[in-house]
């Protein structure tokens, strides 16, 4: 990693409301940290110079739910709901995975992450049968590069119990890796829970006091078809917290997603689950930002979805334009305006994401002082050289073949439109070796 760097010339976009954007702008970047944002900033003897002539510069994406360790199952179950989904993979191909093939699948699910510019990642980690497992999803994060949380889930050592506990397990992460509650390197841990909508009233309570006794944050599932009440029943317990960030929550009631905004709780719209997978008819995008809930995007099940976030953002977008505008619809009216702008939804993919994540100080927004998770796309293809606002174009038409140069903490990990360093390969090598074992093992 060079000492410093300054990227140059390019479209800065900060999302940073104090800086807004610089149509020609440099960045410069040192020892990891941003430390000036401006113009014509001049270069010093030892300064690494990227020309970022005709390109965006934004804020490293942030995922904030994702199954990471799908890396190497990815379009196993493009046609299934989440009611096929469950046998398909949770007790299914999931239950066929070694250490060695979540460690394979993790890492090239994260450098899947980091080529389409995402930069920090929520790892919902819900293959994990043993400690072994645990061990190996962290080493592929850790060997990655991304920045993160380790969302510690199940299912745990096999159980007669059809209500197990939280794998006791997670103890002994937090107290080896990230004594505590500090960061390790670049990853945090959290805690993945069932949450009541996938366990009884009573293992919720106890899984809920675990994750509070380790001082971890807790990432649940609610608002799907098929699953009710669930926030409603946390509030009957006592469980409500901002400590709490409830994926998908598109089924949820207004009360429930009231209560979510009244106990500071964070939401992940996770659009192409969302809609694929029947979890819902809407995304939860509109009704939980009219309630000023903090939320972001997450790309959440790789084997039934894409890798990306551009995606997400512009089903997002249209879902909920979508939404707001069918009572009109169904009156035949036609609406003078839409609210909700590509903005909006890069917002969501970056500020919002590190604001669930409780990361906000660190990254999210280019700003001085804040760690250099950058990504840079480059607008000079037919697709993206557009005449309007350019935010505008990469939300209608990018993708990851677009994102030219990713850096994490100052760090490249893409460059001139490919992955950078020996690992990538060997990760490639060893995603196709878990694929051919999967696939062989019901010969």
């Amino acid at each position: 990693m060079s000492e410093e760097i300054l990227i140059t010339d390019g479209h800065l976009v900060t999302v940073d409301d104090a800086l807004g954007d610089l149509p020609r702008g440099d960045i410069r970047v040192r020892d990891g940290i941003i430390v000036e944002i401006g113009t014509d900033l001049r270069p010093g003897a030892a300064t690494e110079i990227v020309n970022a002539r005709g390109r965006l510069i934004i804020p490293g994406l942030i995922d904030t739910h994702r199954h990471v360790w799908q890396g190497a199952i990815a379009g196993f179950t493009p046609q299934m709901t989440g009611y096929g989904y469950g046998p398909a993979v949770l007790t299914g191909i999931a239950l066929k995975h070694t250490p060695a093939d979540i460690y394979a699948g993790t890492l090239w699910g994260a450098l899947q992450a980091l080529d389409a510019g995402i930069t920090t990642i929520g790892d919902w980690a819900h293959a994990l049968q043993s400690a072994e497992h645990a061990d190996a999803d962290l080493r592929g994060l850790q060997q990655s590069g991304i920045r993160g949380f380790f969302f510690y889930g199940g299912p745990g050592p096999a159980s007669d119990d059809p209500n197990p506990p939280h794998p006791v397990d997670a103890r002994r992460m937090r107290d080896e890796y990230f004594p505590g509650n500090s960061a390790n390197g670049r990853l945090r841990m959290g805690m993945a829970l069932r949450g009541p909508c996938f366990t009884t009233a009573e293992r919720n309570v106890k899984d809920f006091a675990f994750a509070r006794e380790l001082g971890l944050p807790i990432s649940i599932h609610v608002g799907m078809a098929g699953t009710a009440d669930a926030v409603t029943t946390l509030q009957q317990d006592g469980l409500l917290g901002p400590d709490i960030n409830y994926t998908h929550c598109n089924q949820l009631t207004e009360n429930e997603l009231d209560l979510i905004a009244g106990s500071g709780g964070t939401v992940t719209i996770t659009p192409s689950t969302d809609m694929l997978m029947q979890f819902g008819t809407y995304p939860a995008t509109g009704r939980a930002l009219d309630r000023g809930i903090v939320s972001g995007f997450g790309v959440d099940t790789i084997c039934s979805a894409g890798t990306d976030l551009f995606s997400e953002m512009r089903l997002a977008l249209a879902a909920e334009r979508s939404r707001a505008n069918n009572e009109a619809l169904a009156r035949n009216e036609q609406v003078h305006e839409v609210a909700l702008h590509q903005r909006d939804m890069l917002r969501l993919a970056t500020l919002g994401g590190a604001q669930v994540l409780g990361l906000a100080d660190e990254t999210g927004t280019l700003t001085p002082g804040k760690q250099a998770d950058i990504t840079i796309v480059d607008m000079r293809s037919p697709h993206l050289d557009g005449f309007g606002d350019p935010v505008a174009m990469l939300g209608l038409g990018a993708g990851p073949a677009d994102v030219e140069t990713v850096l994490v903490a100052g760090e490249f990990v893409k460059r001139d439109g490919a992955l950078v360093g020996a690992h990538v390969a060997k990760a490639r090598e060893l995603m196709h070796e878990t694929q051919e074992r999967l696939r062989t093992a019901d010969r």
